[in-house]
């Protein structure tokens, strides 16, 4: 699926699938919602480019405001902004922003996700997301 800004939101990107499509707003152009059937979400954004810093900002302050705890985590979380946003049974559930840039936009890609259960699947589904815009950019 293309959006009219040129975003690309395939049916699948590793192991999580295209659920919807997002409209956009004043600091988002276009958008899709993916989900994989373990349990982690994500969701791919365009932007406006050079948008993405004051997006990264309003989720750091929008999460802390509500209570949530920032995070540092290692592996491929290091590079995006994480809370920690729920704790049950040993399991925590975080959230984490990754910020690229590209020709013309930026992108943002949230994933909702388990650690440590889905510890690994993290660095994977970033870079899946990272050559996906990459390759799509190329065209």
């Amino acid at each position: 699926m293309r959006h009219f800004t040129g975003l690309e939101c395939p049916d699948r990107i590793s192991t999580l699938s295209r659920i919807r499509v997002l409209s956009s707003a004043p600091d988002r152009i276009a958008g899709c919602v993916y989900q994989s059937s373990n349990g982690i979400s994500g969701v791919l954004r365009s932007h406006p480019a050079g948008a993405s810093g004051r997006v990264a900002e309003t989720f750091r302050t929008r999460f802390s405001q509500a209570g949530f705890a920032e995070v540092r985590l290692s592996g491929a979380a290091e590079s995006g902004l994480s809370f920690r946003t729920g704790e049950t049974e040993g399991k925590t559930r975080c959230e984490t922003l990754w910020r690229f840039a590209g020709e013309g936009a930026d992108y943002t890609l949230w994933l909702v996700y388990t650690l440590p259960a889905q510890a690994e699947t993290i660095g994977p589904l970033v870079a899946a997301f990272a050559r996906h815009l990459a390759t799509s950019q190329a065209r």
